[in-house]
This record gives structure tokens, sequence and C-alpha cells, in this order.
């Protein structure tokens, strides 16, 4: 008897992580950037570890989630598929997605689950930016908001050793907005101080999710960052404000335990910081608060 009830209980986590797949989460982070001017503002969408192979929710529904924020920049950070047969699959999401006509356009990193693609992976790049969308691989774009310059740098994925921090960061402007995506978050780990960084978007560690056993993160080899139980959310690392999305889709199984899916949007701002801290407000759940990381 006690071996079918520990069966039905397990039994009963695979069906609500599997149901926890189809309701994404909608967060709102609101940054202030210090010591710079001239910005405004500006609403930034960011997709993350779509996982063609393992998503539970539509282009459709993606559409309706995101289309009432009414994005200036979208941004998706990496991991979008494993296998060659799907990029028709993905191009359909990445289509949605410029469909919503963001006023600076639509830019994306690879993650180390696109690499798998091997030489392939040119390929998609192709099919990608033949949406009008624009994959940055380890450099950097260059545009005008509302009067201050706003630096995009692109690093391809830092896991599977993809990344070139030196590359991404050259020849960028020094003064204006230096917005970074990098699929793997312990990027900013290699990070030196010339290269300029006032907000890091990430993803890659799904917030862990299926968070059966506490810590056991620490032991998968997910880097520096999950070691110390940095997974999800907004951190300082270094002095550097670094955001971790929980990510839209799933990696092996298709199940979440103690993370749902997530879309986020930033809200950028130039000026004073109250209380000399970066803000975040949660839209659905509480989001991970700024933390120094000692890093």
């Amino acid at each position: 008897m006690i071996w079918w009830g520990i069966l039905a209980l397990l039994a009963a986590i695979l069906v609500y992580s599997y149901w926890n797949t189809f309701r994404p989460v909608l967060r709102e982070v609101e940054m202030t950037i210090p010591h710079k001017k001239g910005l405004g503002e500006i609403k930034i969408l960011q997709l993350s570890d779509l996982h063609m192979e393992r998503l539970s929710i539509s282009p459709q529904r993606l559409y309706d989630l995101v289309a009432p924020v009414n994005p200036d920049l979208i941004v998706l950070t990496g991991d979008y598929l494993d296998r060659y047969h799907n990029i028709g699959k993905a191009l359909e999401y990445m289509k949605t997605v410029k469909s919503l006509n963001p006023k600076y356009g639509v830019y994306l990193v690879f993650g180390n689950h696109d690499h798998y693609l091997g030489d392939r992976i040119d390929e998609f790049q192709q099919a990608i930016e033949s949406t009008g969308c624009r994959v940055l691989r380890n450099e950097s774009t260059t545009f005008d908001v509302e009067g201050t310059r706003m630096t995009i740098i692109g690093v391809d994925d830092h896991c599977l050793g993809k990344s070139d921090i030196e590359q991404s960061f050259a020849n960028i402007p020094e003064d204006g907005i230096h917005l970074v995506l990098a699929h793997d978050p312990n990027t900013v780990l290699d990070m030196r101080d010339h290269h300029k960084a006032d907000y890091i978007l990430s993803g890659h560690f799904h917030g862990g999710q299926f968070n059966l056993i506490p810590f056991l993160h620490r032991w998968f080899g997910f880097g520096g960052l999950s070691k110390r139980d940095i997974l999800k959310g907004l951190h300082v690392v270094g002095g550097r404000t670094l955001y971790i999305s929980e990510g839209m889709g799933q990696s092996g199984l298709n199940v979440r335990l103690g993370s749902r899916p997530e879309i986020t949007v930033h809200t950028l701002r130039t000026g004073a910081v109250l209380r000399g801290a970066p803000t975040a407000v949660p839209v659905v759940e509480p989001l991970t608060p700024a933390v120094e990381s000692g890093f």
C-alpha cells in the first residue's frame, strides 16, 4: 500500500508539473540605470529558451499575451531548438514576434541547444533573418533612442565555448546605454572592467525547471552562478545588473515544478536610483530581489 501511495504521489507531481508548462507568467521589471541621462523610457520584451521540442505555448497564445504590452524592442536570449527539422516551427514564433512591429526591432542571440545544429546553425541564422529579426553573434549594433545611443551587445553561447567577449565588445561607443544579451548568465563572470554593460539579459537555467530536490542544481555543472543558487530573476553580480529569465520552454522533459514559463517586460529608464539599488516590480509572482553576489 505504501508503494501505491508513493506512485500515486509521483504521478500527481508529474501531472501538475506538465500542467505548469501551459501556465506562463508575465513579469514586469522596472530598471533605472544610474548616472546616465536622456533615455527617457524604453520597454523591452524578453523571451528566452523557447525549446521547440518541448514548448506548450502556441504562437497565437504568445501573441495574445504580449500584444497588449506594445514593446519598443524585443530580444530573445537563446535556445530555440535542438533539431534541424524544427526550424520551420521556430520561424513561426519569430514571425509572430516580428508581427508586433517593435519600434527598435527584434534581436537574438544563440544558446547551447541551437549549436547542436552544428554547421547548419548558419542556415538557421539566415532563415531567422529572413523574417526581419537580427541575430547577433559576438557582435554589437547601435541605434538612437530618443536622442540617446543604445548599443546591444550580443554574446554567443558561453556554455559551449562559442562566446568571444572581446570581439562582442569591440569598437562599441563609450557613451549611451549598453544592453548585453547572453544566453548563459555565467558569461558575466568572465566580463572585465572595460566591458561596458548597463544591463544584462540571459536565460539558460529555466529557474531550475524541476525543483523536486533542493540544491540539486549545485551539482549539475551549470557553472558558478548556479552553485551559489543564482538561477532566476534580478541580481547584481560583480557590480553588473543581471536578469535571468526562467524561459518559455523546457529541456529534457516537458515538465516544470517550482518554476513556470516566463515572459518578461523590462522598462528601462535613466537617472538617479532611490536607495542606490535597481528595482523590480512583479506583475504575477515575486521576483528574486537584487542581491550583491560578491563576484
